[in-house]
């Protein structure tokens, strides 16, 4: 049975090697109590953990501190909606110069987590700043 309230989760993480696993695990099993299927979970698993350790590896901030909001509900239109926030308090970072498309023969081996979250989430918006970062994911169920 697909549960229709709202419901709202709040993560604070230390930046530690492998917590993306904790975060996406924690969506995962909100996505479960609304009925989303296996492969939009594992492709918004992806996102989270991609999110993650971008705040992990670059954020440098004090706190050291990974900031997660998840929002779970039927939207107007009956679709299972997932919002997710993932914050930091670093140095922030020019969101739309690290957008610019790469060639795929480009000998980089990292660096396209940005493009991986939008090609597995619904909705992408990235805000940046001296003061921390913001991604905000949307993930639509069926």
């Amino acid at each position: 049975m697909r549960d229709t309230a709202e419901k709202e989760l709040e993560l604070t993480l230390p930046m530690v090697p492998d917590i993306e696993i904790a975060a996406a695990r924690a969506a995962g099993n909100l996505a479960r109590q609304y009925g989303m299927g296996a492969e939009k979970i594992d492709e918004m698993a992806h996102a989270i953990i991609e999110a993650c350790i971008n705040a992990r590896e670059h954020a440098y901030c004090a706190d050291k501190r990974i900031y997660l909001r998840f929002i779970a509900g039927i939207s107007p239109d009956g679709r299972l909606r997932i919002d997710i926030w993932i914050s930091d308090h670093g140095k922030g970072f020019d969101a739309e110069a690290r957008k610019r498309p790469r060639s795929t023969g480009s000998p980089q081996r990292r660096g396209w987590g940005l493009q991986i979250i939008e090609a597995h989430m619904d909705e992408v918006d990235i805000a940046s700043s001296g003061e921390g970062t913001i991604v905000h994911m949307v993930k639509f169920g069926d």
